[in-house]
């Protein structure tokens, strides 16, 4: 007897949109992403089909905090009328080409719908006479995806119960596409706030350098343009209210700050890899030459950040992971460094979180290539913090606060001949350090810079080595050792708080108290 085999028809039930809503993304923003990928692959189109010069692509970003509404709009190719069943209902039935589209799995911009009570496309094709919408009451689909309901619908059975299509004639000859999202709720307030989406978008969106503030922009064009490689950027103009801002990449200044101690990181160029890259490479980068004195304080910068189709991948956790790789102390030295890293292999593809890269050959390739990167340039940061070629802003410094701090404590009074010797061995620390910088191969300028701290410090030192007298030693016999000390610390609140005429007043009036005479003061 011939076997027959059924065939299994199973049903998909409405919880898997959660999946494809929140459970895909670790940030809410990450729904703004998604949307502008589509753009920039409707952009892309319009330019190969002569709709659009090259970098006339625009997505306007429009934020209403009074109605809690969201737009945003491409002015891309637009979505045909006969296809608006296909590729904005249907999920996960993406036609888009793998290898050279940003978005193709078909179901990132259902990811509005947790943020909002509707949601709503429209669009017009090149061409075409007519502006089609698709609307989602977004309230209902997520009522129907409650965890403990009696009954679970099947999903296609949500979608068709709560979109709706619809289409009208217009004589306007314009292509677009539109995303609203109305009725923002709580879950959804980040889509409303205009710093959190800009500073987000800075770092992710496909936009270019400003020009105009990063004053190495010119460094880094140049070399695109003698290796001919070209990278995609699209204008996006985000607005609210009376604001209309273009978006740039957050790379700005020459001088940043360390995230710790606050010392200064200076850019002083660009350096590229691999130095012979051209368009054909499976990638290539930039990064800036600085001092590397610490963690570059600035989070929108700080670390490399992975790219492909000039859309960051996973922030900068994506590069710690990879300095990780190399040795797991160097996983923090990747925030010592800023710049990009731009995936140009057509075969390696983002995962569909967007937040790393499908496991490939061409990925274990570059990812090696990249370990062996991470593992040169934190050799080159740990050199860097090291001894005499420590940084000479940090260097400063650290001196003029060991000093301040000498003085402070000379000012109000050693508490015991212990304290004074603390604190002119921490001075001898480091008057040798500098002497160990100054030895370095140096400019005059840093010399200079040296030596006039170190006079500094030798001036502060000789004084406290010549000072006899203590806080304590004339005290009242009647106050015991912890009131000897309180007396101290009283001292050093007010030294913090007034001026010094009102210290010294201060000071001695406390001092006449406990019969103690006040020293003269030859500060």
């Amino acid at each position: 007897m011939q076997e027959v085999k059924e065939k299994i028809a199973p049903k998909i039930g409405a919880f898997v949109l959660e999946t494809l809503t929140t459970g895909m993304y670790t940030n809410p923003l990450d729904t703004l992403r998604e949307y502008i990928q589509n753009s920039y692959d409707s952009i892309r189109e319009a330019e190969r089909s002569n709709i659009l010069v090259s970098n006339e692509g625009r997505i306007e970003i429009r934020i209403d905090d009074k109605h809690r509404k969201l737009v945003h709009r491409d002015n891309g190719t637009g979505i045909p009328s006969d296809s608006i069943q296909t590729r904005l209902v249907n999920i996960g039935m993406s036609t888009k080409d793998i290898k050279s589209d940003a978005g193709f799995r078909g179901i990132g911009r259902l990811a509005g719908i947790a943020y909002c009570s509707k949601l709503v496309f429209y669009t017009q094709a090149h061409g075409e006479n007519s502006i089609s919408s698709v609307s989602f009451d977004c309230e209902k689909i997520r009522r129907s995806m409650i965890p403990g309901s009696n009954q679970v619908k099947e999903l296609a059975d949500v979608i068709i119960d709560n979109a709706e299509i619809t289409t009208e004639k217009t004589n306007k000859k314009e292509h677009f596409f539109e995303v609203r999202m109305e009725g923002i709720n709580n879950e959804g307030q980040i889509f409303l706030e205009w710093g959190k989406i800009n500073n987000y978008l800075c770092q992710v969106a496909p936009v270019g350098l400003d020009t105009q503030s990063f004053h190495l922009a010119g460094v880094i064009h140049q070399w695109l343009k003698d290796h001919k490689i070209v990278v995609p950027t699209i204008d996006i103009i985000l607005s609210a209210g009376a604001k209309n801002y273009q978006v740039f990449k957050p790379y700005r200044k020459l001088t940043y700050t360390t995230s710790q101690a606050k010392y200064k990181i200076h850019v002083k160029d660009i350096k590229f890899f691999p130095e012979d890259g051209n368009a054909n490479s499976p990638y290539w980068g930039w990064y800036a030459d600085t001092n590397c004195p610490g963690a570059i304080g600035d989070e929108t910068v700080a670390g490399f950040r992975l790219r492909k189709a000039n859309i960051c991948i996973g922030m900068a956790d994506r590069m710690t992971e990879i300095f990780s790789e190399a040795s797991e102390s160097y996983a923090r030295l990747n925030k010592f460094f800023m710049g990009e890293i731009h995936i140009q292999d057509p075969n390696v593809l983002p995962n569909a979180r967007r937040d790393g890269f499908e496991d490939s050959a061409g990925w274990t390739t570059i990812r090696g290539e990249l370990i062996k990167f991470a593992h040169n340039r934190s050799r080159e940061a740990h050199q860097l913090s090291q001894g005499r070629n420590v940084d000479i802003e940090r260097l400063v410094c650290s001196a003029e606060k060991e000093k301040a701090s000498a003085e402070k404590r000379r000012k109000i009074g050693f508490v015991s001949k212990e304290e004074k010797e603390k604190i002119l061995e921490n001075l001898e620390k480091q008057i040798k350090k500098l002497d160990t910088a100054e030895k370095a191969d140096r400019n005059d300028d840093e010399i200079n810079e040296i030596q006039k701290i170190r006079k500094k410090l030798s001036n502060v030192q000789s004084n406290i080595q010549k000072e006899t007298n203590y806080i304590t030693q004339n005290l009242n016999t009647s106050l015991d050792k912890k009131q000897r000390k309180i007396i101290s610390e009283i001292m050093g609140i007010l030294y913090e708080v007034l001026d010094e005429t009102l210290f010294d007043k201060a000071r001695n009036a406390i001092l006449a108290k406990y019969q103690i005479q006040p020293k003269e003061d030859n500060l």
